[in-house]
């Protein structure tokens, strides 16, 4: 049996290789066919019989025959298009080429046909060389699919942003780092701090000058230039308006909320009151009234769009309701989840809330990642940006999505996709109520996260709301006390269709309550408001921190949480003390009800949102679809100069030099007017002055003939005599008297010697003086005539 084995195994040792060899040369040849066969798309011509597919497939059939061909069938549904393949071994391809174009080009039957070739497609996939982009979860979460924003999608059709200008209220943006600079808008930028266009930060002792340079980056970052992070919005333009380092007025807020608001389209406001838990406040008179002039005149009357973080006080039990830029109707109120779209320690809830989007939570959660200064410790990156600071920019980069596809969106349009869109997803935390629109909203996340993806698609197909709608009650007098939990104050105010006839509202978006309340501890206080469908809202909720005795004076409290439903009908608020009694009782004094909508049916409503709905295929997001868009208003901004430091020493010394010219001017004249008194003989007495003009001295004549300027002093209020001495050629005396007023005659006569026959008599009649003049043998004599 071994010497059969051993041979066996010799064999098996030399074929193996020239099986290996052959199986080669085979599969080489294989490949070299596949690469050899040739096609062409042939289209026939129907007209030749009666274009039935049966036809069409013989005749097919039979031209592939005479060409040498394989008929490979109908081209997809192009019913007589047909595809024919050459594979060939014999022949070169040239000839075959060659043979095939002869008879194609001569065949009655073939229309068209064309040799097919090969291709070069890639796949839409984004890749980028930022090396921190990886760690980006919040734009592409790979660890935990669908926990980000949904905009890989948006940027692959080319939507990043383009056209529409983000400026960052904050503490300033360092535009020089790589991932800014190309981005950089200094048309909408400037330094209120400092009074100059230049939004640079200042670095300071505690190197947290950074906060607004981080916010930028998390929108307009550059991408594949090798260096940190990519924005949301990256093909946007960034902006910078300087204001929170150093003493802030508000009138410095009202200027930072109109800076160049016909250049910045979204306005990114990532700061607020103290997120202390006892704090209540907001934009005070001219704030206001900028926030209201924004949406009106700002981005051509389409209205700028204010985003704002709704606060990091959750730790303190804080409450965005008592944050009047989070409560106001002309603000875009963002708050934030962690990566497991949980709501983070340090968020706070409110009933104005109006939708949520990622940013960091615990230390076990990643925090956002995003550019950074590069001044004192920074390195132009960071992985360590948090709180509702980096959320608030993310959603204004997904507004820039929105605004290139759609860029005459209005501000109240941008709050309507928000709605529409923004997604619910279960949160053992969250609260969610569905009221009477079918919108589903809960006090911790408002509407839902927000998904770039759905808010672009949305926007695409939108078409702006009716006009803004408002009611405004009566100042409701109440005067009546709080009780102790678990009673309550309940107070109601109906509103009719008569109400509602003259502004048209049919449907609401905001509500607000404006309430003044005494009270000794103000965080003992709960204020709910009920809707007619029913739907609640906690506008006021209870602070363990808060002991203001002062309680509330006319504060506004707002929620969206009505949104889209009928406004007619009775609105209702429970007040309640969860205090002690030990305390006094506070005294609800007045309440006004103030309602915003449009007038949208519920239809419309409903009719809207399927219509979002049907959008979220993607077929509209191409630049083949686009709905028309008015071009807007022609607005100027109020022209401003700046007056620099460089500006301000130069016009301080040509002051100086101004004064000092000044003063030695007048210096010189005194001493000139001095030294030609010399010239004079004046002597005055009592009630006149006489002034004698010497010998060489310019005549009456070359005064006359404006070669001299005389000017005479009045040294008396009683009379006036000048005498003027000339030579023999010049006969003539000259006096002038000024005596008390009366009616008078002027008369002047001036006689020359040589030519007695020339007289002239000068007869003025003046109500105040009359003085003759007679001149006569050389002498001049003035009498007054009464």
């Amino acid at each position: 049996m071994r010497r059969y084995v051993i041979p066996l195994m010799c064999l098996c040792f030399v074929t193996w290789p020239l099986f290996l060899l052959l199986s080669t040369h085979t599969g080489s040849n294989d490949a070299t066919g596949l690469v050899e066969e040739l096609t062409w798309a042939v289209r026939l011509d129907p007209s030749h019989g009666s274009g039935r597919r049966e036809e069409l497939d013989a005749l097919a059939e039979v031209l592939s025959h005479a060409v040498g061909l394989e008929n490979r069938g109908v081209i997809g549904e192009l019913k007589d298009h047909y595809l024919f393949a050459h594979i060939g071994h014999g022949q070169s391809k040239e000839n075959t080429r060659r043979k095939v174009h002869a008879i194609f080009t001569q065949h009655d039957s073939v229309r068209w046909f064309s040799e097919q070739k090969l291709l070069k497609r890639s796949k839409r996939s984004l890749h980028f060389n930022d090396p921190k982009y990886p760690q980006q979860w919040h734009l592409h979460n790979s660890r935990s699919p669908g926990m980000d924003i949904n905009v890989t999608g948006v940027w692959e059709r080319n939507v990043t942003g383009r056209g529409v200008t983000v400026v960052v209220v904050d503490d300033g943006v360092q535009y020089t780092i790589q991932d800014i600079q190309p981005n950089y808008s200094p048309e909408g930028s400037y330094d209120l701090n400092s009074n100059d266009p230049d939004p640079m930060p200042r670095p300071d002792g505690y190197s947290d000058n950074h906060h607004g340079t981080r916010c930028a980056g998390e929108i307009a970052a550059v991408p594949n230039n090798s260096f940190c992070a990519v924005g949301v919005a990256y093909g946007s333009r960034i902006a910078g308006i300087r204001v929170l380092d150093g003493p802030l007025t508000d009138s410095m807020e009202a200027i930072a909320f109109n800076k160049h608001y016909q250049i910045n389209d979204i306005y990114s406001c990532s700061w607020g009151p103290d997120d202390d838990g006892k704090t209540v406040d907001g934009p005070h008179q001219l704030g206001k009234a900028a926030l209201q002039h924004g949406v009106i005149a700002g981005r051509k009357g389409f209205g700028s769009i204010f985003v704002v973080a709704s606060g990091n006080g959750g730790q303190y039990d804080d409450n965005c309701n008592y944050d009047g830029y989070a409560n106001s109707i002309y603000t875009v109120t963002i708050g934030a989840v962690n990566e497991a779209g949980e709501m983070p320690f340090y968020a706070e809830e409110c009933a104005s809330m109006l939708a949520v989007t990622f940013s960091s939570g615990d230390k076990q959660m990643r925090s956002i990642v995003t550019s950074d200064w590069d001044l004192q410790k920074g390195t132009g990156c960071t992985e360590g940006h948090t709180g509702t600071s980096a959320a608030a920019p993310i959603a204004a980069g997904m507004v820039a999505l929105m605004l290139q596809v759609r860029p005459c969106l209005t501000w109240r349009d941008v709050q309507h996709i928000i709605v529409f869109t923004a997604t619910k997803y279960e949160d053992h935390q969250a609260a969610w109520k569905t009221n009477g629109a079918g919108f589903n909203h809960s006090h911790q996340h408002g509407f839902g996260l927000l998904n770039a993806w759905r808010l672009t698609n949305a926007a695409k197909v939108w078409e702006s709301v009716p006009y803004l709608a408002s009611y405004v009650s009566p100042v409701l007098k109440e005067n009546k006390n709080i009780p102790l939990v678990p009673h309550v104050l309940e107070l109601s105010w109906n509103v009719t269709t008569a109400d509602l006839l003259l502004s048209g509202m049919r449907t609401l978006e905001h509500v607000g309550v404006t309430v003044s309340i005494t009270h000794p501890r103000r965080g003992n206080l709960q204020i709910q408001l009920f809707c007619p469908s029913g739907m609640s809202s906690l506008i006021g909720a209870t602070r363990k921190l808060d002991a203001d005795p002062n309680g509330f004076t006319e504060w506004t409290f707002s929620t969206v949480r009505c949104w889209g439903e009928n406004a007619e009908g009775a609105y209702r608020i429970l007040v309640t003390d969860v205090g002690e009694e030990t305390l006094k009782r506070g005294v609800f004094q007045t309440w006004q009800l103030t309602l915003y909508g449009s007038s949208w049916t519920p239809e419309d409503v409903a009719e809207r949102r399927r219509l979002v709905e049907e959008s979220q295929g993607g077929q509209f997001l191409n630049d083949n679809f686009s709905l028309p868009c008015p071009p807007g208003l022609e607005i100027s901004e109020q022209d401003s100069y700046t007056i620099t430091n460089n500006t301000l020493r130069t016009l301080m010394l040509l002051g100086c030099f101004a004064v000092f010219w000044s003063l030695y001017y007048t210096v010189e004249l005194y001493l000139s007017r001095i030294s030609s008194s010399s010239d004079l003989d004046l002597s005055c007495e009592g009630s006149s002055c006489i002034l004698s003009r010497r010998q060489g001295s310019s005549g009456p004549r070359q005064l006359e003939a404006g070669l001299e300027t005389e000017s005479l002093p009045l040294c008396g209020s009683n009379d006036v005599a000048v005498d003027y001495e000339e030579d023999e050629d010049n006969v003539g005396h000259v006096a002038l008297y000024r005596h008390q007023p009366s009616t008078t005659q002027f008369r002047l006569m001036v006689e020359n010697r040589p030519k007695p026959q020339n007289n002239a008599i000068f007869d003025l009649q003046d109500n105040e003086d009359t003085v003759r003049h007679d001149t006569r043998d050389g002498d001049t004599n003035l009498n007054e005539y009464g």
